[in-house]
């Protein structure tokens, strides 16, 4: 037989390789409080049992990938922003170039000659026949102004 320091010191020197040196029954009873604890766990949920390392890195994480939301967020913002610009620019562009027909328009409108084809084609004037046509000379000046006198033979 073994003396029961001898027997300790056994057990002790297997336990270091990982030998179970426990009796059937223990391991027995082991095994049903571990089907116990996952059975418990189950009906719980998942737990998620993390070291100090790993929560670190989990934050680290989470936190990049938040950072690279907020990142695709700030560069689809600039997108509409760039494109609104664009829109704008587009509509401004078109918006001078009305402009610019415009400015051609009154200058040809301003002529004498777009003046006399209006007022031929609209109005229906006629250019004056010689017998209407009235030339002054510098000896022939009216004394009370070729504007009354202009009156007083259209209105008479």
């Amino acid at each position: 037989m073994i003396a029961a320091e001898q027997w300790y010191e056994y057990q002790r020197q297997y336990q270091k390789y990982g030998l179970d040196m426990r009796p059937e029954e223990d391991s027995v009873s082991q095994r049903e409080r571990r089907k116990q604890e996952r059975e418990a766990a189950r009906a719980r949920g998942p737990v998620l049992k993390l070291s100090g390392d790993h929560r670190v890195m989990l934050a680290l994480i989470a936190a990049a990938a938040i950072v690279l939301m907020m990142v695709v967020v700030i560069v689809s913002y600039g997108a509409k922003v760039t494109y609104d610009i664009n829109t704008i620019k587009a509509e401004n562009d078109v918006i001078a170039g009305e402009i610019e027909d415009l400015d051609v328009k009154m200058l040809s409108s301003n002529t004498v000659i777009y003046v006399e084809s209006q007022a031929k084609e609209k109005l229906g004037m006629k250019s004056p026949d010689n017998k209407h046509c009235v030339y002054l000379s510098s000896s022939e000046t009216p004394e009370e102004g070729f504007a009354d006198m202009l009156k007083a033979k259209a209105y008479n």
